[in-house]
C-alpha cells in the first residue's frame, strides 16, 4: 500500500469520526427540542383535562432583547388557594400582545397554581405543535445527509 493511499484512508476514516459526532451531536440536539415540546404538550394537555380558570392581569411585560430586536412577554399574577402566584407568558412579540392593566384568562392546576398558562390557544398550543414536527422534520433531513456522507467518507463542511 503506498503512502498516498495511506493518507487517503486515514483521512476517510477521520472524516467518518467527524461525521459520526456531528450525527451524535444534531440528534442529543433534535431529541433535547422534541422532549421539550412533549413536555410543554403534556403540561397544556395535564392543563386541559384538570385544570381551573381565573382571571389574571398583566403586572408586567418582560423585555427580551437578541441581535439588536426587543420583544416583550406578560409576566401575570392571579390568585388561587388564598395566595397570589405569577408567571410568564409562552410568547413574546414586538408589538406587545398586551399592556400592563390587561385582564386575561389565566388556566392553571389547582394542586400546583405555579403550573399556569395564559388561556388562549396560541399560548398553550402554538409552541409544541410547531417545536415537535420542526425538530423531526429537521432530524429526518439531517440524518438523510450525514449518514450518506458517513457511508460516502465525506468530508462535512462546517
Amino acid at each position: 500500500m503506498s503512502n498516498f493511499a495511506k493518507v487517503e484512508k486515514a483521512a476517510k476514516g477521520i472524516n467518518r469520526l467527524q461525521t459520526g459526532c456531528m450525527f451524535l451531536f444534531a440528534n442529543l440536539l433534535f431529541t433535547g427540542f422534541c422532549l421539550w415540546g412533549v413536555y410543554m404538550l403534556y403540561v397544556s394537555v395535564q392543563l386541559e383535562t384538570k385544570g381551573k380558570i381565573t382571571e389574571g392581569i398583566v403586572v408586567e411585560m418582560d423585555a427580551s432583547t437578541t441581535d439588536g430586536s426587543t420583544t416583550y412577554s406578560p409576566i401575570i399574577e392571579f390568585e388561587a388557594n388564598g395566595e397570589t402566584h405569577s408567571f410568564k407568558g409562552n410568547i413574546s412579540s414586538n408589538p406587545p400582545q398586551y399592556s400592563i392593566g390587561d385582564r386575561v384568562d389565566v388556566r392553571f392546576d389547582p394542586d400546583n397554581p405555579n403550573t399556569a398558562q395564559i388561556d388562549k390557544g396560541s399560548e398553550r398550543w402554538l409552541t409544541p405543535i410547531i417545536l415537535i414536527p420542526a425538530m423531526l422534520i429537521a432530524a429526518i433531513i439531517v440524518n438523510f445527509f450525514l449518514i450518506r456522507a458517513w457511508r460516502r467518507g465525506d468530508s462535512i463542511d462546517t
